[in-house]
């Protein structure tokens, strides 16, 4: 039963009041507030969501990164470190704050066959008579397993590996970090201070390595047996065209704040990275981590600084992670 313009019902016998329009729309402006702001609620629970997972990731790869670098340089070939622009290069001691060289390099010792009495690296001069060089505790069987293992190769030591002093002080022939050019044969130039194998025999558990190029230089009681070249670069700074670079298949993206490290090349044979179009390209390479800003290195004393950053944004979200550690 019903009265009027409808504003009373009888239901079962009980009167009840239906909502006006004016009710209604006062009811659905109500629930659009109470839906804004759940929205603007839910939007800035995920921005934090987001923005701490992405900064708990950025901590982890960085930790991660550095920590593989920092083993990879630990082997360095001290005075072997450069920076190179795609053109030139510089050792890293004498690159100052003005100088842009975006991308590191380095020459690395087969820290691998180290083990035992495999290779000690050290010489007998007394025993040694240029160019044949005594080595004491160098297992040659040993080093050519692991350099069959390493790069997947059949070529043996003399081949794939060099000899460089250590110096003095450990540092590597000093007079290279005056002729730093033309030191470690870097993207063309000669090798004056790497001494290639031309062949060895084993004798007992010492090994008589004949070495290329040592007229007129000095011999040192320690050595190290270089075995790969390393360079470090973001996409940005390299070809990216290269074939190399085109068999990871990556998303053009990301590719420029890519972090590439490429090995298995040799500078004291005329070799240089597989992106690179300043010499003779060789090797392989792997990715080490995406959404890297940059990267710098700096030598201070006798230690190297990294430092790295993470950056990624999404919207009006960016997100930024540093990372600094010290490799002696």
């Amino acid at each position: 039963m019903s009265y009027g313009n409808g504003k009373l019902k009888m239901d079962n016998g009980k009167f009840k009041k239906s909502f006006t329009l004016i009710e209604m729309i006062f009811v659905i402006v109500i629930l659009t507030f109470i839906a804004i702001g759940s929205f603007n609620l839910i939007s800035k629970l995920y921005k934090r969501n987001y923005i701490a997972k992405t900064t708990s990731d950025f901590e982890y790869f960085s930790q991660q990164l550095t920590d593989q670098l920092s083993i990879l340089l630990y082997n360095r070939i001290p005075l072997s470190v450069i920076g190179y622009d795609g053109h030139n290069f510089k050792y890293i001691g004498n690159i100052d704050e003005k100088d842009n060289f975006p991308i590191i390099e380095w020459i690395g010792e087969l820290d691998e066959a180290k083990t035992g009495l495999n290779l000690s690296g050290f010489a007998d001069l007394y025993a040694s008579n240029k160019p044949k060089l005594k080595a004491l505790d160098f297992n040659s069987v040993f080093i050519n397993d692991i350099l069959h293992n390493k790069y997947n190769t059949a070529d043996n030591l003399d081949k794939l590996t060099a000899i460089i002093f250590a110096g003095s002080f450990d540092k590597g022939e000093e007079e290279a970090e005056s002729d730093e050019q033309n030191a470690f044969g870097w993207h063309g130039n000669e090798h004056k201070y790497v001494f290639t194998i031309s062949n060895y025999s084993q004798n007992g558990s010492n090994c008589d390595l004949s070495l290329d190029n040592t007229d007129n230089k000095r011999i040192y009681e320690k050595f190290y047996l270089a075995d790969s070249a390393y360079t470090l670069a973001l996409g940005k700074d390299i070809d990216i065209n290269t074939k190399c670079i085109q068999n990871l298949h990556l998303k053009k993206s990301n590719i420029n704040n890519t972090l590439f490290l490429f090995y298995n090349f040799r500078p004291w044979r005329g070799e240089t990275f597989c992106a690179d179009n300043n010499g003779n390209p060789e090797g392989n390479v792997t990715v080490m981590a995406q959404n890297v800003k940059g990267f710098k290195f700096k030598k201070v004393n006798s230690h190297l600084e990294m430092f790295f950053t993470f950056f990624k944004n999404r919207g009006d979200i960016n997100i930024s992670v540093s990372k600094q550690k010290v490799v002696f």
